[in-house]
């Protein structure tokens, strides 16, 4: 079903979804907030949590190669609130609003980048929504309950439950189900990705981590990524 068509307040056109900077439309009443960076082909990056920042997530170094569109995912900053928040922040909540997110910004393909629970997002969406993904790419996957899990690379928080709208637990398993996902996928092992300082590599190593992505759209598109001028 096209979401578009049941929700008309999506219906307004961004003249230029893809311009640098902070943008936003809304679906159902609740604003969705993304930002844009850099140049190339684009991945829209979901951030960790549920409940995270997305400012954490930057990563200058792949945006020399890739436009970038950070997601700001609703119940954070400042995208909007669902009205039983802090509850009702599925994995299937969050892909409508990235399906809507990924036709509005009018190219016929993007890759698809989730960290910890944003990777299960990112898998989730694959598997249900994957028409208008090149690739996907699952990024330290291990799901971050706790808001407030003192790690200094992810950045500030808000209170996201893990229920669903009904106060049932909306369950993420520890490791992320890649059964029936269609699309190229290049998976990022949680412990298999931090430097000896315990930061997150896109911080700590860039340039090695912008290898690895770029490596990957290069193989799934058969040409390489622009070269930053």
């Amino acid at each position: 079903m096209d979401i578009s068509a049941v929700h008309p307040d999506v219906l307004s056109r961004d003249p230029d979804p893809l311009s640098p900077g902070a943008h936003s439309f809304r679906l159902g009443g609740i604003a969705q907030r993304y930002h844009v960076y850099g140049n190339g082909p684009v991945c829209v990056a979901h951030p960790g949590g549920p409940g995270l920042f997305w400012q954490y997530l930057r990563m200058p170094a792949l945006e020399k190669y890739l436009t970038m569109v950070y997601v700001e995912p609703i119940g954070t900053g400042e995208s909007g609130r669902l009205p039983s928040h802090p509850h009702g922040y599925t994995e299937d909540r969050y892909s409508r609003f990235l399906q809507v997110l990924i036709n509005r910004l009018c190219v016929s393909e993007v890759y698809l980048l989730g960290h910890a629970h944003g990777a299960h997002v990112a898998a989730h969406h694959a598997k249900h929504r994957a028409d208008r993904l090149a690739g996907v790419i699952l990024y330290d996957v291990m799901p971050v309950r706790d808001p407030d899990d003192g790690h200094p690379d992810r950045g500030q928080a808000v209170s996201v439950s893990g229920l669903d709208e009904n106060l049932s637990p909306a369950v993420v398993d520890d490791d992320v189900d890649l059964e029936g996902v269609p699309v190229p996928t290049l998976l990022i092992p949680e412990g298999h990705v931090r430097d000896r300082s315990g930061r997150l590599p896109h911080v700590g190593r860039p340039l090695r981590f912008s290898r690895t992505v770029r490596e990957f759209v290069r193989e799934t598109t058969g040409s390489a990524a622009p070269a930053p001028a």
